[in-house]
């Protein structure tokens, strides 16, 4: 769908729904995994774009806030999408959101992929873990999680499918990581990881560009190092 249409529905469906309970996005409390951002419209639709999202995948929004980026992933591209948010009042905003969206939606004649919002934790969530293990997009807003955070939801990436990728806003591998024999469960191991860059006006928290990252989950070179290390076992 041309990406003017896109941002039409879903601006007026924001403003209808968020824009005046919008203070209610404010009350977090900084330097806590739980900040609130948005990706803006223009941003998700380069994401879409370099992830090659299709009518007949799967998109994750973890941490999803009140559903913007699922909400045009389905729109978009017409793939099933999903996402989970903690806070309550993003959550509670995402539900009424997503009952103006479909209404919009009708309005409009238009048919979006399936579209399910939750509110809870990524990283207890059973109906999460199930999705995960059939996605093929994960997206992860990152910018402001804790370190501890990220380690443990790369434990969820585990999961994930081959070429399954994930977006986010820090990488999670370190830029020269290696692969070493005392450490071949790691998750890291099997992520090949492109930096791409966003425009001004891509985020909600600055009008600043920035770098974001898409890891795909590909397992062969773990494969070949693990093989070189028998064939040198074998000598």
């Amino acid at each position: 769908m041309p990406l003017p249409l896109v941002e039409r529905i879903i601006n007026q469906t924001y403003c209808r729904t968020i824009s005046p309970q919008v203070q209610l996005l404010k009350q977090y409390e900084n330097g806590t995994d739980n900040v609130y951002g948005e990706l803006l419209p223009r941003f998700a639709h380069d994401v879409f774009f370099e992830t090659e999202l299709r009518s007949d995948q799967v998109f994750v929004d973890l941490g999803s806030g009140v559903g913007n980026v699922v909400l045009q992933a389905a729109l978009e591209t017409g793939c099933e999408a999903w996402g989970i948010e903690q806070m309550a009042n993003p959550a509670r905003l995402g539900a009424a959101q997503l009952t103006e969206f479909e209404a919009r939606c009708k309005r409009w004649s238009l048919m979006p992929g399936k579209v399910t919002l939750l509110q809870g934790d990524f990283l207890v969530s059973e109906e999460i873990d199930k999705v995960l293990k059939r996605a093929d997009v994960v997206l992860v807003n990152n910018q402001a999680f804790t370190p501890a955070l990220n380690e443990k939801l790369m434990l969820k990436f585990l999961d994930l499918k081959e070429g399954a990728r994930i977006v986010s806003l820090k990488s999670f591998v370190p830029e020269k990581w290696e692969i070493k024999a005392r450490s071949l469960d790691d998750v890291r191991n099997v992520l090949s990881v492109r930096r791409k860059a966003y425009g001004t006006r891509s985020v909600s928290w600055t009008d600043e560009a920035g770098d974001w990252f898409v890891a795909v989950k590909d397992s062969r070179n773990l494969e070949a190092f693990q093989r070189k290390m028998m064939k040198r076992g074998g000598n």
